[in-house]
């Protein structure tokens, strides 16, 4: 059997932990909790990983994702009208020891003697992936009633970011079940959510950073999204929801409280991207105060040397405006059901937003 830990990037495992709680305000006991909760969990996940990265079924899978990534990477260029070499242009995760192994890196692929003649494929076959731990609580901006869609800019500044999130099933080390619904949010480059009547937020009647994709047959959806930004207490991230057997409505969304949810957990960037993105405008001017990776006790903290938590990506031109490629392949436990975590702020109709009536703290 292949052990994980020499699978290196290509099959490199962690979890997206259980940061769905962590906004200003909330109990630091109930963060507790879901890190203790996640705890529990890794061991079973690991020896589950383990079984499947020996699979030829994870290994077809890999191949099918180290295309679709280069390919996706070319088309992104080419709708920009990018014309440099994407090899010029890439940087991402690279080994180092511990927690700075996954934090304090410069990203940059020519430290690993990446250049001009390196096969995209060699390129885009580093992925981490994850078990992903149901989680005890959503927050408090998850919104229902939000669109099947793949684009959910609506018009917000930012570094354009095309995220690839790829789903399998850790107890059979396929993908997940075709037709489960993903649904992503995130808050804009100020650090504002989007739906949420909430003081300083976008307002029931916005919906940018928020929708929902349907998986395909290898468990994978895509977004086009902005690069996130920060507000206090908490590092960039994008919230993720996965839904088995909802009810889809002919108006493009799906019933908020059918279904099973089998995951609710957080994808994180490494902090040297944050830091150059959070340089440029607009997110240079969000007053929030910044809060870096090391400094946020959701999540972060569980990197270890072998297993990391962080999106991988590769800029698309020289420029950062030129936008990124994010990919990571998680893996979910679909037996799992965390209704009881599923908890609406506000829900989203054609007509407007309707702010929950019995919110969630």
């Amino acid at each position: 059997m292949i052990n994980v830990r020499n699978l290196a990037a290509s099959l490199a495992f962690t979890s997206l932990i259980g940061a769905v709680v962590a906004h200003p305000g909330e109990p630091t006991e109930k963060v507790r909790r879901e890190i203790l909760a996640h705890r529990e969990a890794q061991a079973l996940g690991r020896r589950a990983i383990s079984a499947c990265a020996s699979s030829p079924k994870t290994a077809a899978l890999k191949a099918r994702a180290t295309a679709r990534r280069a390919a996706t990477a070319e088309a992104l260029r080419q709708k920009r009208g990018l014309t440099q070499m994407l090899s010029e242009t890439l940087k991402t995760k690279r080994d180092q020891a511990g927690f700075d192994k996954w934090t304090a890196t410069e990203h940059d692929l020519s430290s690993l003697g990446y250049d001009l003649d390196t096969p995209l494929d060699t390129i885009f076959s580093s992925n981490a992936t994850c078990t992903l731990v149901p989680e005890i609580d959503i927050g408090p901006y998850w919104v229902g009633g939000e669109l099947m869609r793949t684009d959910v800019v609506d018009g917000q500044p930012g570094v354009p970011f095309h995220l690839d999130l790829q789903l399998l099933d850790l107890n059979t080390c396929e993908p997940i079940p075709a037709e489960t619904l993903v649904d992503i949010w995130s808050c804009n480059a100020t650090g504002i959510y989007s739906g949420v009547s909430a003081e300083g937020q976008g307002g029931l009647d916005s919906t940018h950073g928020r929708g929902v994709q349907s998986s395909d047959e290898d468990g994978v959806v895509q977004f086009d999204t902005i690069f996130p930004g920060h507000y206090p207490g908490r590092t960039p991230h994008i919230h993720v929801m996965t839904t088995s057997g909802a009810t889809l409505l002919e108006n493009g969304t799906y019933v908020s409280t059918s279904g099973t949810p089998s995951h609710i957990g957080q994808l994180f960037f490494d902090q040297d991207i944050i830091l150059e993105t959070k340089a440029t405008e607009p997110y240079s001017f969000n007053e929030q105060p910044f809060t870096t990776n090391e400094q946020d006790s959701y999540g972060i903290e569980q990197a270890t040397i072998d297993y990391d938590p962080f999106v991988d990506y590769v800029r698309l031109g020289d420029d950062l405006s030129d936008g990124l490629l994010g990919w990571i392949t998680v893996f979910i436990d679909t037996t799992k059901d965390v209704s009881d975590g599923r908890h609406e702020a506000a829900h989203y109709y054609e007509d407007g937003g309707v702010d929950n009536s019995n919110p969630q703290p």
